[in-house]
């Protein structure tokens, strides 16, 4: 149900027992959870229906460190959140990732893979994708792993009918969160701003923080800052251990006859390639999702490619020319997205300026480390001896890889991927939340969305948010039924 405001919400009557902030993925799916076990909840969202410019603004923020997209330009402040411009990829984490790992400092999840395995079913239902199938050994270094495609899903869209047709879900758009209010171990309101009676207060009884993986960081920073630290009690870590995926190209291929299917085209399933468990290991690296795409839209470079192959390769170059007359052969480029290790210094802090609310804006610390390059050059090479031992194409590692040179400039860089800040741990010691979600020494104070990631591995986040959520949907319904 929609309310036009908050004096609506307020006069209606409605009692909802978990109060969500954001509508993306995360809010989205706890919502329908909440629905499925009969629990009423409030989806409470600053932005509108609609883009809009000047709701755009209110993300606009800092970045220290190296190149990055900007603060305003890489989520969206509108119903759905920002799944309003999500690729649509849906790929689960592995088993390694939940895992602490000798070459990764500060990994390990306090839950693992079997946790998140029973939401898979629902989260396909949701993203209207088919099952994940397992990962496909190419060479005992190289996988080829199982990437679906969501239509995509728009969250704001796709289920926009559903909540306002929900008798358990209420909506309130265009009401920006200004700051949640502690009472003796727990939320006792929210503020936020109403257009028509500007800054109110709701009373809440269980809170969801799922605004995104900045957003989360900054309300709860904001909120420490203004009632001395009651919010979030250990602090060490607020903010902190944020990561993105790193997307480049990293190689030229050149494929024999009968593999160009690898190259990447539209399709509702792909098989990509991956470093095995056993290579992440033995060479110390991280995750990493690897594809191919076709020279198509420059036919010269193709050619050019295949000429460079032949000054590089003679012998294989001329077995190449003794077949020309009969097979195909295809260039290409190697593209990858890999996983960043988690450090403190990577950080979301808040701004000497403010928004038009008042509300200091983000400032993002953000670099690449030499994790990263080791994991691109590794993956990389065992690529290329893959194909060698299978004998299906060679491969030509980039000149910032291969020498070690700065990382590409105006290449896309990242991937879009906003991961912890608010990460899940064992102890207030070394991370915010807890195996549920739950903000430690908070009573009734939750997060949602991928700040919560330990670490990224190499699977785009939004499925794995949505596994998040649901489980967290069943919690919440668990500990109300007791309560």
């Amino acid at each position: 149900m929609l309310f036009r405001n908050v004096e609506d919400y307020l006069r209606s009557g409605f009692q909802p027992r978990v109060c969500i902030i954001g509508t993306g993925p995360a809010g989205m799916s706890l919502a329908l959870r909440l629905q499925d076990r009969k629990i009423p909840c409030l989806l409470v969202e600053a932005g509108g229906f609609e883009y809009s410019a000047a709701s755009q603004d209110f993300y606009r923020g800092e970045v220290i460190g190296d190149q990055y997209h900007k603060l305003h330009e890489a989520r969206l402040r509108q119903f759905g959140g920002s799944s309003g411009h999500w690729a649509g990829w849906v790929c689960p984490l592995d088993p390694s990732d939940f895992e602490a790992r000798a070459s990764m400092p500060y990994s390990g999840w306090p839950i693992g893979w079997s946790d998140l395995e029973p939401y898979s079913a629902a989260a396909d239902q949701l993203l209207k994708v088919k099952p994940h199938l397992s990962d496909r050994p190419m060479t005992p270094d190289i996988d080829y792993i199982h990437y679906r495609y969501s239509p995509p899903v728009r969250f704001g869209i796709d289920y926009r009918a559903h909540v306002e047709q929900a008798g358990t879900i209420g909506l309130l758009l265009n009401t920006p969160v200004l700051e949640l209010v502690p009472g003796k171990d727990r939320i006792a309101m929210i503020k936020v701003a109403d257009a028509n009676q500007g800054e109110r207060s709701l009373p809440v009884d269980q809170v969801c923080l799922c605004t995104g993986g900045i957003e989360n960081s900054r309300i709860l920073l904001w909120s420490n800052a203004r009632h001395q630290g009651r919010v979030v009690s250990r602090a060490e870590t607020l903010g902190r251990y944020w990561m993105e995926h790193i997307d480049h190209d990293v190689a030229d291929v050149f494929t024999f006859n009968g593999y160009e299917e690898q190259f990447e085209k539209p399709s509702p399933e792909k098989w990509l390639f991956a470093p095995s468990d056993r290579a992440k290991k033995t060479y110390a690296i991280g995750g990493a999702h690897i594809w191919m795409r076709a020279h198509e839209d420059d036919p010269d470079r193709a050619k050019e490619l295949f000429h460079e192959f032949m000054c590089i390769a003679p012998d294989l170059s001329n077995r190449f020319l003794k077949r020309l007359g009969k097979e195909y052969h295809c260039g290409g480029i190697v593209r990858a997205e890999f996983e960043q290790v988690p450090i403190p210094e990577n950080r979301i802090e808040l701004a000497n300026h403010s928004d038009a609310l008042g509300v200091p804006c983000s400032r993002l610390y953000w670099r690449k480390t030499e994790f990263e390059r080791r994991t691109a050059f590794t993956m990389t090479r065992l690529l290329g001896e893959a194909l060698i031992k299978q004998n299906i194409g060679r491969l030509r590692m980039r000149n910032f890889l291969s020498d070690g040179a700065a990382w590409p400039v105006g290449d896309q860089g990242a991937g879009w991927h906003h991961m912890g800040g608010t990460r899940m741990a064992d102890s207030p010691a070394t991370g915010v939340v807890d195996k549920n979600c739950k903000v430690f020494g908070m009573d009734n104070l939750y997060v949602g969305g991928s700040s919560v990631f330990t670490t990224g591995g190499h699977a785009s986040p939004t499925y794995n948010i949505v596994r998040l959520a649901l489980r967290l949907g069943d919690h919440l319904a668990g500990k109300l039924a007791r309560a």
